[in-house]
């Protein structure tokens, strides 16, 4: 018997938003009603974690279960490997009708992120406030919320079986060129661009809008959501948020929320750590793929295994590296490995070693007081860079410059 009595399937990503930030994880500061609702009737998992530190390779290995090396998209100019499946094209095959939408063209269909779905909905805007002049991809070259909400309403009451539909939320993103109504502007500190207001509003014309989007077509009672984000955020008093890359846990951690009338793990809280990675495999296993389609050996198929769910079979992957979380950014040449206790980060400047409840601000290098285990995270952090699909797909074809303009519109470079 399916672990999710559910029908339909819904996930929405929101951009650059932290765990610390949101009522349900504790945060004092910012109203986020429908998601606390959410989270007091769901699934809450405390301690999650992505797999980059930047939307686009953090969302392929979201939508794949599979980490960079074994996906293929580690830079913005790469696409996921033509041979990868992604959630979308899995369900596809057993019927269900896909609908995607992307906030921008950084998981565009252009890099992959189309596949399976039936609408990829890329009615990008360009121009507006913050555009560039020069006509080219900006922070604004986006799809715009409310086209999305009227495209889903409009695809979903067309629909007669199960469908899955991913949500991409771009507007939390720190960038000031979004018009947040006056009510929601404020912020702990006035440089982080009304970053709590943000979430407010997204909570309520997203995560409450998408709901309400259900009822009215008459999905809810039969559907599962899973809410996340793509990564966080760093953020420091007195400075503005920076896309720097790295891999601090600020911008790896992030709030993952499993939701649905019937869900069968009301009010549970999951302290452990666990990996976006686990999400693909979790639904796989959980219900929303014949138990046929799934046989013992397709744990090996993902990075990551079922989330530690009551009744959901965890098999598959190896027994160490379910304790482990890998996250990069291939670009700056950084990678790093997780437990819940240690943190290895490796890059251009040698590694670095983080006992993380003792200094959970990752400021004591203590790479010399622990060799045995250094070591054997070399090892793993090591294996998993080094591993590769057979028949690895080729990159996508190469739009730099207009992509080094988004880039720059969004922060990621300078």
């Amino acid at each position: 018997m399916p672990a999710f009595p559910f029908k339909n399937l819904v996930l929405i990503t929101l951009d650059c938003v932290r765990p610390d930030f949101l009522g349900c994880y504790g945060c004092q500061d910012v109203q986020t009603p429908a998601l606390d609702r959410m989270a007091s009737r769901g699934v809450v998992f405390e301690q999650t974690i992505t797999q980059a530190p930047n939307t686009w390779v953090s969302h392929a290995g979201l939508l794949t279960g599979l980490y960079p090396p074994l996906h293929g998209l580690r830079t913005p100019y790469d696409r996921i490997d033509p041979g990868v499946p992604t959630l979308a094209s899995l369900l596809e095959e057993q019927g269900y009708r896909c609908a995607g939408f992307p906030g921008n063209d950084l998981v565009g269909s252009r890099s992959g992120f189309g596949k399976g779905f039936d609408l990829y909905f890329e009615d990008y805007a360009l121009g507006g406030q913050g555009a560039d002049e020069q006509g080219g991809m900006t922070a604004n070259n986006r799809n715009r919320w409310q086209d999305v909400l009227k495209a889903a309403g409009g695809w979903l009451d067309r629909q007669e079986g199960p469908v899955f539909l991913w949500f991409h939320y771009l507007d939390t993103h720190h960038l000031p060129e979004f018009d947040l109504p006056e009510y929601y502007r404020h912020s702990q500190d006035p440089l982080w661009q009304f970053y709590e207001g943000k979430i407010s509003y997204a909570d309520q014309c997203c995560v409450r809008a998408v709901l309400d989007l259900l009822i009215r077509n008459g999905c809810y009672e039969d559907t599962l959501l899973v809410v996340l984000s793509d990564h966080g955020e760093e953020l420091v008093r007195g400075m503005s948020p920076v896309h720097n890359g790295l891999l601090t846990e600020g911008v790896l951690r992030v709030p993952l929320i499993l939701f649905g009338e019937h869900i069968p793990w009301k009010g549970l809280r999951v302290p452990g750590q666990v990996r976006t990675a686990d999400i693909v495999p979790t639904l796989i296993r959980g219900g929303f793929e014949p138990a046929e389609a799934c046989p013992e050996s397709m744990g090996h198929a993902f990075s990551g295994v079922p989330l530690p769910l009551p009744g959901l079979d965890r098999r598959g992957g190896y027994a160490e590296e379910r304790e482990l979380a890998y996250a990069e950014n291939e670009p700056l040449g950084l990678s790093c490995v997780r437990s819940e206790q240690w943190k290895l980060v490796a890059g251009p400047e040698g590694d670095r070693f983080f006992d993380l409840p003792a200094d959970p601000g990752e400021q004591r290098n203590v790479i010399d007081r622990h060799p045995s285990t250094v070591k054997y995270l070399q090892e793993t952090l090591a294996g998993i860079r080094s591993s590769r699909l057979p028949g690895e797909g080729v990159a996508a074809e190469r739009e730099e410059e207009e992509t080094r303009r988004l880039l720059r519109a969004l922060g990621y470079l300078e």
